[in-house]
Protein backbone atom coordinates (compact mmCIF):
# COMPACT_ATOMS: atom_id res chain seq x y z
CA UNK A 1 0.00 0.00 0.00
CA UNK A 2 1.37 3.44 -0.94
CA UNK A 3 1.71 6.41 1.37
CA UNK A 4 -1.11 8.13 -0.46
CA UNK A 5 -3.28 5.08 0.13
CA UNK A 6 -2.66 5.49 3.85
CA UNK A 7 -3.87 9.10 3.66
CA UNK A 8 -0.35 10.61 3.82
CA UNK A 9 0.72 13.01 1.10
CA UNK A 10 4.55 13.11 0.90
CA UNK A 11 4.41 16.49 -0.85
CA UNK A 12 3.02 18.19 2.26
CA UNK A 13 6.21 18.01 4.35
CA UNK A 14 8.21 19.00 1.28
CA UNK A 15 6.00 22.06 0.88
CA UNK A 16 6.47 22.92 4.56
CA UNK A 17 10.26 22.60 4.21
CA UNK A 18 10.21 24.80 1.12
CA UNK A 19 8.22 27.44 3.00
CA UNK A 20 10.63 27.35 5.93
CA UNK A 21 13.59 27.62 3.57
CA UNK A 22 12.13 30.67 1.84
CA UNK A 23 11.28 32.21 5.21
CA UNK A 24 14.83 31.67 6.47
CA UNK A 25 16.32 33.15 3.31
CA UNK A 26 14.06 36.19 3.49
CA UNK A 27 14.75 36.77 7.19
CA UNK A 28 18.51 36.68 6.55
CA UNK A 29 18.19 39.71 4.26
CA UNK A 30 15.86 41.70 6.52
CA UNK A 31 16.06 43.22 9.97
CA UNK A 32 14.68 41.00 12.78
CA UNK A 33 12.13 43.68 13.66
CA UNK A 34 10.67 43.25 10.15
CA UNK A 35 10.94 39.48 9.71
CA UNK A 36 12.49 37.31 12.45
CA UNK A 37 13.95 33.91 11.60
CA UNK A 38 11.87 30.72 11.98
CA UNK A 39 14.00 29.42 14.85
CA UNK A 40 13.70 32.67 16.82
CA UNK A 41 9.92 32.53 16.41
CA UNK A 42 9.84 28.93 17.66
CA UNK A 43 11.91 29.90 20.70
CA UNK A 44 9.59 32.84 21.38
CA UNK A 45 6.51 30.63 21.14
CA UNK A 46 8.09 28.17 23.56
CA UNK A 47 9.14 30.90 26.00
CA UNK A 48 5.76 32.63 26.05
CA UNK A 49 3.58 29.52 25.89
CA UNK A 50 3.07 29.08 29.63
CA UNK A 51 4.08 32.52 30.86
CA UNK A 52 4.43 35.86 29.05
CA UNK A 53 4.63 38.60 31.71
CA UNK A 54 4.91 41.30 29.05
CA UNK A 55 1.31 40.62 28.01
CA UNK A 56 0.06 41.63 31.45
CA UNK A 57 1.72 45.00 30.99
CA UNK A 58 -0.43 45.57 27.89
CA UNK A 59 -3.67 44.67 29.67
CA UNK A 60 -4.15 41.06 28.56
CA UNK A 61 -6.03 39.22 31.31
CA UNK A 62 -4.11 35.92 30.95
CA UNK A 63 -0.37 36.59 30.45
CA UNK A 64 0.37 33.40 28.51
CA UNK A 65 -0.16 32.19 24.96
CA UNK A 66 -1.66 28.94 26.26
CA UNK A 67 -4.39 30.69 28.22
CA UNK A 68 -5.31 32.89 25.29
CA UNK A 69 -5.34 29.92 22.93
CA UNK A 70 -7.74 28.17 25.30
CA UNK A 71 -9.98 31.25 25.39
CA UNK A 72 -10.07 31.48 21.59
CA UNK A 73 -10.60 27.73 21.22
CA UNK A 74 -13.50 27.77 23.67
CA UNK A 75 -15.18 30.58 21.76
CA UNK A 76 -14.72 28.78 18.45
CA UNK A 77 -16.05 25.50 19.87
CA UNK A 78 -19.16 27.15 21.33
CA UNK A 79 -19.83 29.20 18.21
CA UNK A 80 -19.30 26.32 15.80
CA UNK A 81 -21.53 23.91 17.73
CA UNK A 82 -24.35 26.44 18.16
CA UNK A 83 -24.07 27.87 14.66
CA UNK A 84 -23.80 24.49 12.94
CA UNK A 85 -26.81 23.10 14.80
CA UNK A 86 -29.02 26.10 14.04
CA UNK A 87 -27.86 26.43 10.45
CA UNK A 88 -28.35 22.76 9.62
CA UNK A 89 -31.79 22.54 11.25
CA UNK A 90 -33.10 25.73 9.65
CA UNK A 91 -31.60 24.78 6.29
CA UNK A 92 -33.28 21.37 6.27
CA UNK A 93 -36.57 22.95 7.36
CA UNK A 94 -36.31 25.57 4.60
CA UNK A 95 -35.86 22.86 1.99
CA UNK A 96 -39.19 21.32 2.91
CA UNK A 97 -41.33 24.20 4.28
CA UNK A 98 -41.92 27.04 1.83
CA UNK A 99 -42.80 29.56 4.57
CA UNK A 100 -39.47 29.01 6.34
CA UNK A 101 -37.67 29.29 3.02
CA UNK A 102 -39.47 32.51 2.13
CA UNK A 103 -38.65 34.09 5.50
CA UNK A 104 -35.07 32.94 5.97
CA UNK A 105 -33.63 32.70 2.44
CA UNK A 106 -33.31 36.48 1.85
CA UNK A 107 -31.43 36.90 5.14
CA UNK A 108 -29.09 33.97 4.61
CA UNK A 109 -28.39 34.71 0.96
CA UNK A 110 -27.54 38.31 1.84
CA UNK A 111 -25.34 37.18 4.74
CA UNK A 112 -23.63 34.68 2.47
CA UNK A 113 -22.59 37.33 -0.05
CA UNK A 114 -21.81 40.30 2.24
CA UNK A 115 -18.68 40.29 4.44
CA UNK A 116 -19.83 38.93 7.79
CA UNK A 117 -17.51 41.27 9.69
CA UNK A 118 -19.83 44.20 8.90
CA UNK A 119 -22.15 42.83 11.60
CA UNK A 120 -19.45 43.33 14.25
CA UNK A 121 -20.39 46.94 15.22
CA UNK A 122 -23.99 45.93 15.91
CA UNK A 123 -22.91 42.95 18.02
CA UNK A 124 -20.57 45.19 19.99
CA UNK A 125 -23.47 47.56 20.67
CA UNK A 126 -25.83 44.73 21.65
CA UNK A 127 -23.45 42.46 23.62
CA UNK A 128 -20.49 44.67 24.53
CA UNK A 129 -16.84 43.79 24.04
CA UNK A 130 -16.86 40.49 25.92
CA UNK A 131 -17.14 36.89 24.84
CA UNK A 132 -20.79 37.12 23.79
CA UNK A 133 -20.16 39.44 20.83
CA UNK A 134 -17.29 37.32 19.46
CA UNK A 135 -19.20 34.06 19.84
CA UNK A 136 -22.32 35.58 18.26
CA UNK A 137 -20.38 36.80 15.24
CA UNK A 138 -18.70 33.44 14.61
CA UNK A 139 -21.92 31.52 15.29
CA UNK A 140 -23.79 33.66 12.77
CA UNK A 141 -21.08 33.01 10.18
CA UNK A 142 -21.15 29.24 10.80
CA UNK A 143 -24.96 29.15 10.76
CA UNK A 144 -24.97 30.91 7.39
CA UNK A 145 -22.54 28.41 5.88
CA UNK A 146 -24.37 25.37 7.25
CA UNK A 147 -27.75 26.77 6.22
CA UNK A 148 -26.62 27.12 2.61
CA UNK A 149 -25.09 23.63 2.57
CA UNK A 150 -28.09 21.98 4.25
CA UNK A 151 -30.67 23.70 2.09
CA UNK A 152 -28.79 22.87 -1.11
CA UNK A 153 -28.12 19.25 -0.11
CA UNK A 154 -31.78 18.62 0.75
CA UNK A 155 -33.12 20.31 -2.40
CA UNK A 156 -30.71 18.35 -4.60
CA UNK A 157 -31.92 15.04 -3.18
CA UNK A 158 -33.45 12.94 -5.94
CA UNK A 159 -37.25 12.89 -5.30
CA UNK A 160 -37.40 9.23 -6.31
CA UNK A 161 -36.11 8.19 -2.88
CA UNK A 162 -38.84 10.04 -1.01
CA UNK A 163 -41.50 8.89 -3.48
CA UNK A 164 -40.41 5.27 -3.04
CA UNK A 165 -40.48 5.60 0.75
CA UNK A 166 -43.96 7.14 0.64
CA UNK A 167 -45.13 4.34 -1.62
CA UNK A 168 -43.92 1.83 0.97
CA UNK A 169 -45.86 3.63 3.70
CA UNK A 170 -43.18 5.77 5.33
CA UNK A 171 -44.41 8.71 7.39
CA UNK A 172 -42.82 12.16 7.82
CA UNK A 173 -40.61 11.01 10.69
CA UNK A 174 -39.22 8.06 8.77
CA UNK A 175 -38.63 10.24 5.72
CA UNK A 176 -36.50 12.55 7.84
CA UNK A 177 -34.72 9.78 9.71
CA UNK A 178 -34.10 7.31 6.87
CA UNK A 179 -33.94 9.51 3.77
CA UNK A 180 -33.30 13.20 4.42
CA UNK A 181 -30.66 13.03 7.15
CA UNK A 182 -28.53 10.18 5.68
CA UNK A 183 -28.58 11.84 2.26
CA UNK A 184 -27.46 15.25 3.53
CA UNK A 185 -24.93 14.21 6.18
CA UNK A 186 -21.89 14.05 3.83
CA UNK A 187 -22.48 17.54 2.46
CA UNK A 188 -23.28 18.91 5.92
CA UNK A 189 -20.00 17.57 7.26
CA UNK A 190 -18.15 19.11 4.33
CA UNK A 191 -19.79 22.46 5.09
CA UNK A 192 -18.92 22.03 8.76
CA UNK A 193 -15.25 21.65 7.88
CA UNK A 194 -15.30 24.76 5.69
CA UNK A 195 -17.06 26.78 8.40
CA UNK A 196 -14.61 25.56 11.05
CA UNK A 197 -11.64 26.67 8.96
CA UNK A 198 -13.01 30.19 8.62
CA UNK A 199 -14.14 30.40 12.24
CA UNK A 200 -10.59 30.62 13.63
CA UNK A 201 -9.66 33.70 11.65
CA UNK A 202 -13.01 35.38 12.25
CA UNK A 203 -12.74 34.75 15.99
CA UNK A 204 -9.27 36.30 16.09
CA UNK A 205 -10.53 39.32 14.14
CA UNK A 206 -13.53 39.73 16.45
CA UNK A 207 -11.19 39.71 19.46
CA UNK A 208 -9.34 42.65 17.92
CA UNK A 209 -12.45 44.76 18.50
CA UNK A 210 -12.07 45.11 22.25
CA UNK A 211 -11.74 41.70 23.91
CA UNK A 212 -9.46 41.43 26.95
CA UNK A 213 -8.37 37.86 26.21
CA UNK A 214 -7.74 35.63 23.22
CA UNK A 215 -5.15 35.42 20.46
CA UNK A 216 -6.79 38.37 18.71
CA UNK A 217 -6.13 40.55 21.76
CA UNK A 218 -2.55 39.30 21.90
CA UNK A 219 -2.06 40.17 18.23
CA UNK A 220 -3.50 43.63 18.84
CA UNK A 221 -1.12 44.52 21.66
CA UNK A 222 1.90 42.99 19.95
CA UNK A 223 1.15 44.91 16.76
CA UNK A 224 1.02 48.10 18.81
CA UNK A 225 4.44 47.23 20.24
CA UNK A 226 5.82 46.41 16.74
CA UNK A 227 6.73 42.93 18.02
CA UNK A 228 6.95 40.92 14.79
CA UNK A 229 8.48 37.94 16.56
CA UNK A 230 5.62 37.71 19.05
CA UNK A 231 3.01 38.18 16.31
CA UNK A 232 4.44 35.32 14.25
CA UNK A 233 4.72 33.09 17.32
CA UNK A 234 1.05 33.71 18.16
CA UNK A 235 -0.05 33.12 14.57
CA UNK A 236 1.89 29.88 14.29
CA UNK A 237 0.40 28.50 17.50
CA UNK A 238 -3.08 29.49 16.34
CA UNK A 239 -2.38 27.79 13.01
CA UNK A 240 -1.27 24.59 14.75
CA UNK A 241 -4.48 24.51 16.80
CA UNK A 242 -6.57 25.20 13.69
CA UNK A 243 -4.82 22.40 11.78
CA UNK A 244 -5.43 20.00 14.66
CA UNK A 245 -9.11 20.94 14.70
CA UNK A 246 -9.31 20.46 10.93
CA UNK A 247 -7.69 17.03 11.26
CA UNK A 248 -10.32 16.08 13.85
CA UNK A 249 -13.06 17.31 11.50
CA UNK A 250 -11.57 15.28 8.64
CA UNK A 251 -11.52 12.18 10.84
CA UNK A 252 -15.15 12.86 11.78
CA UNK A 253 -16.11 13.05 8.12
CA UNK A 254 -14.22 9.85 7.32
CA UNK A 255 -15.96 8.10 10.21
CA UNK A 256 -19.55 9.20 9.62
CA UNK A 257 -19.56 9.55 5.84
CA UNK A 258 -17.49 6.48 4.96
CA UNK A 259 -20.57 4.78 3.52
CA UNK A 260 -20.99 7.65 1.05
CA UNK A 261 -17.39 7.39 -0.18
CA UNK A 262 -17.74 3.62 -0.52
CA UNK A 263 -20.90 4.03 -2.57
CA UNK A 264 -19.26 6.59 -4.82
CA UNK A 265 -16.35 4.21 -5.46
CA UNK A 266 -18.73 1.42 -6.44
CA UNK A 267 -20.46 3.75 -8.89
Amino acid sequence: MTLRGLGFDPLRPLGALLFLGLWQAASASMAPIMLPSPWSVVKRASADFWSAPSLAYYGVEDPSLFGNLVYTSENVAIAVLVGASLGALVGLAASRVWLVRALVNPIMLTAGTAPIIIAAPFLLIWFGVGRASAVSLVAFYVATILYLFAERAARNLDPIYEHSALTLGAGPRRLIRDILIPATVPELLGGFRIALAGAWGLEAVSELLGAQSGIGKVLEVLAGATDAQGILASLILLGVVALAADACAAALIARFAAWSAAGAQRL
